[in-house]
């Protein structure tokens, strides 16, 4: 191990693998059945792509630019990979294709996440790998990743396994360390057509090289990294070009689109700039105290190092090297100005274990402090006091967790309820200011449309995918995804022929209506802006209880929220 206890202060008691796997998929397959879409990113540029290759009736399903063959930045390996689940349940309403898909990726994320504790209990130490699986369990920011059908939830699942094989000291010996985890990280980059998140690789790539001899180590890498691209690469790319028609590697594309586009100055800062700030409070909202002590976790190494170094077996700089991917990652989304709390989802699992490592190391100190001070290992192994220190933080994030996810589940699931009073008949659905809440064609009955009525929103909505005359026995959809469709720009500009006319519409998704519609199902809804615009207002305590309020699901202060209807509307006959 990494770390080693002092005799009378060791442990070996810890969960099995197959229980930490069961309190996992528990978890984690309950918040599939429960949890929101917390972006509509999600919904139209992966679930909609899903529907179109799952559906068993004639597909309705919405395409964004970033699908259309001119652009080619999305990768329909990643589809194709999570069609199969709902296209194997497709004679099954639709939302139970929904379901399922949900609960394969929570089991999938559970046996990523158990994976890693078991490593870190073999490699690292076992108190480490306990309080990990504690976070891992609680936090709110595993349970909206672990569910999400989202490339950096993917990266996430690969980076637990990456994380896994790499906890393993390198050696010249460990050649199953080298190639399985190169194959894992290079699966969740190219297979989920994200490139940057190879960046979590960089450690465990330094490591490898670092040592004699540097030429057998490099020639290792290189042949992994080979048999990675192949394995990984080649199926990827197979897919993608007959999905588009044409030659596609979509993680090169991604990567040369973002430096193109900011050549003309159209990055994603089009899509919203943030502060600095954003990032911490996204993640103080997604793992509450172990937030604060992952951000730490290398400073405390580094006084660990100082001044406990007979708890390390070798070099502190292994356990640093194993922490090191998280900030690297933080780094690189930080200097980002556009930014999304998606795009923390592929370090959760190493924000856990960086919050694991320093609980660990607090008690550690403790631990020696006591023992400098009564000079009695007998004493330090009976007390109460450290194992009272550790459960304190455990327990508040456990508390904290499961109030952040019963928030977003009691404040915003409503998008998701109306939807089964939706009528199972010929009609229109629309959707005005609240397109970005739809749920996506998986809660849409076959014979209803849905469609975008004007609203004050003046960016680029999503289209429904062009029907052309494209075909290829190896690809069903070709008449859909080699398409290009007329009206479509990566500038984020307005296209008027993404509307029709509202009396063209049989239903309608709004806050509130008019005589011209009468409500079918209203649920309540958290209107996040206006609790924090009425909130200015109050006094100061009141403000910091509508503030928690607004974070976290407290009985009794929701009152402290401003609260619509959500409603599905029916026009009146």
């Amino acid at each position: 191990m990494l770390i080693h206890d002092p005799p009378k202060l060791a442990t070996h008691a810890r969960p099995s693998w197959r229980t930490a796997l069961g309190i996992l998929v528990c978890v984690r397959v309950l918040i599939a059945c429960v949890m929101i879409i917390s972006d509509c990113d999600e919904v139209y540029n992966y679930w909609e792509p899903v529907h179109l290759l799952s559906a068993s009736t004639t597909p309705k399903a919405f395409e964004t630019w970033e699908y259309a063959p001119q652009y080619a930045i999305r990768s329909w390996a990643y589809i194709a990979l999570h069609a199969i689940v709902p296209g194997s349940l497709a004679h099954l309403p639709s939302y139970v294709s929904f379901y399922a898909l949900r609960i394969v990726l929570a089991i999938a994320s559970s046996f990523a996440d158990a994976f890693l504790y078991e490593r870190v209990a073999q490699y690292v130490h076992v108190r480490i790998a306990r309080y990990m699986l504690a976070f891992l369990v609680v936090c709110a920011g595993m349970h909206s990743a672990s569910v999400a059908l989202l490339p950096s939830s993917m990266v996430m699942y690969t980076t637990s396994v990456g994380m896994a094989y790499a906890m393993q000291p390198a050696s010249m010996a460990a050649s199953r360390r080298t190639y399985r985890a190169t194959t894992a990280f290079a699966f969740g980059a190219l297979c989920s057509g994200w490139p940057y998140a190879l960046v979590l690789a960089v450690p465990f790539v330094l490591e490898e090289l670092g040592g004699a001899p540097l030429g057998r180590r490099l020639a290792r890498g290189l042949s992994a990294a080979l048999l990675s691209a192949l394995c990984v690469g080649v199926p990827t790319v197979f897919i993608d070009t007959l999905a588009y028609g044409r030659p596609t590697l979509v993680a090169l594309q991604t990567v040369l689109y973002n430096v193109a586009s900011r050549a003309r100055g159209i990055g994603p800062e089009l899509y919203g700039v943030e502060p600095t700030s954003y990032y911490f409070v996204a993640l103080a909202l997604a793992f509450s105290v172990a937030a604060p002590m992952a951000l730490v976790s290398l400073p405390m190494l580094v006084l660990a190092a100082r001044y406990l170094p007979s708890r390390f077996a070798g070099s502190a700089v292994q356990l640093g090297l194993r922490l090191a991917p998280l900030y690297l990652w933080l780094a690189v989304l930080f200097v980002q100005p556009h930014k999304e709390e998606r795009f923390l989802y592929a370090a959760y699992p190493l924000v856990c274990f960086a919050a694991a490592v320093t609980l660990y190391l607090v008690r550690a100190f403790l631990e020696s402090a006591y023992l400098r001070f009564t000079r009695s290992p007998y004493r330090a192994s009976r007390t109460m006091l450290f194992s009272a220190v550790t459960l304190v933080p455990l327990l508040a994030a456990a508390v904290l967790g499961v109030l952040r996810t019963s928030a977003l589940v009691l404040y915003y699931h409503a998008p998701i309820d109306i939807m089964h009073a939706l009528p199972n008949e010929a009609g229109t659905l629309c959707y005005a200011g609240e397109w970005h809440r739809f749920p996506s064609h998986f809660f849409v009955p076959p014979q209803v449309r849905v469609e975008f009525v004007e609203s004050a929103f003046r960016g680029i909505l999503p289209h429904h995918f062009s029907r052309g005359n494209a075909s290829d026995p190896l690809w069903p959809w070709a008449a859909y995804t080699r398409t290009p469709p007329m009206h479509v720009n990566d500038r984020n500009a307005h296209e008027p022929d993404r509307y029709v006319a509202l009396s063209q519409c049989s239903w309608l998704v709004d806050t509130h209506a008019d005589d011209m519609w009468e409500p079918l199902m209203c649920r309540p809804f958290v209107d996040n802006e206006a609790s924090r615009l009425a909130a200015q207002t109050w006094p100061v305590p009141a403000r910091i209880r509508a503030t928690v309020a607004r974070a976290l699901y407290v009985p009794g202060w929701d009152t402290s929220l401003v609260w619509s209807s959500y409603c599905l509307l029916r026009r009146r006959t």
